[in-house]
């Protein structure tokens, strides 16, 4: 006879308490994320927020760097001053190259500007007196055929001319005063003496005529002007006398003019 034995399991309340403690912290253990990944997470920063941050930083330049801009600003600027100042050498260059600035040339014209000139022996006959002269370089403005006019310095004028004048003989006026001017060779010409705008004395209506007849040239002529009065018909006159150096061929230079010139204006 075969007997079977069965097993039986019996599970108390206890067992099932202890299964389901169990069941609770393997979940709980499986959604708890590692420490080292909560580190690694907190720890991280999106790289485009880094940038942002670096960029918004102020940025504080160091004394070194500071010292570079100022030397650097300097360097930049150092060569249009050089330029500057070679531009300036250049045009008084240019100056010098185009006017007479010999020594040689400043001798002959304090000679000349020196020399008593006597307008009672060079014009015998026509004045007991004559102003104190005024003496130029005839310049291409005074004998182009197209100006018709020679200029005299305003301060002259009014210093040496304008006193022999009578009331009713005004240069300032539109018509100016009809004279007659006395050049060498005996040349005689009309001509009216004129102040343009308050400030230009001049020569003119006549004074082309007279340049063609004294033959008159350009730089290497100089010439002394006086006024008078004729003794005969007492009007106001003018005399020119002139001086040729052939070996002054360009304007005098601003040097030679102020040396020689300095009391003509």
């Amino acid at each position: 006879m075969t007997s079977s034995i069965e097993e039986t399991t019996i599970i108390t309340p206890e067992d099932e308490l202890a299964a389901h403690i169990l069941i609770q912290l393997s979940r709980d253990s499986w959604n708890r994320p590692r420490e080292e990944d909560a580190i690694a997470d907190e720890a991280e920063v999106p790289p485009t927020l880094v940038l942002q941050q670096v960029s918004e930083a102020p940025k504080q330049p160091s004394k070194r760097s500071k010292c570079n801009e100022i030397q650097s600003k300097k360097i930049r600027k150092q060569p249009r001053k050089r330029k500057r100042v070679a531009e300036e050498d250049d045009s008084e260059a240019l100056t010098t190259k185009k006017s007479d600035n010999s020594e040689e040339t400043l001798m002959l014209m304090h000679e000349w500007n020196q020399a008593e000139l006597d307008p009672l022996e060079i014009f015998p006959g026509v004045a007991e007196q004559f102003s104190e002269p005024i003496k130029k370089q005839l310049t291409k403005s005074d004998v182009e055929d197209n100006q018709s006019r020679l200029m005299l310095g305003m301060l002259k004028v009014q210093q040496r001319m304008l006193p022999l004048l009578e009331a009713s003989e005004d240069p300032y006026e539109e018509d100016g005063i009809d004279v007659k001017v006395y050049g060498p060779n005996g040349v005689v010409q009309k001509m009216k003496f004129k102040i343009w705008n308050n400030k230009t004395p001049v020569l003119t209506t006549g004074w082309k005529e007279f340049v063609a007849k004294c033959g008159l040239k350009m730089h290497c002529d100089f010439i002394a002007v006086w006024m008078f009065r004729h003794m005969r018909t007492r009007k106001i006159c003018f005399a020119i006398g002139c001086s040729r150096f052939p070996s002054i061929q360009k304007p005098l230079s601003t040097r030679i003019v102020r040396e020689v010139f300095s009391n003509q204006n």
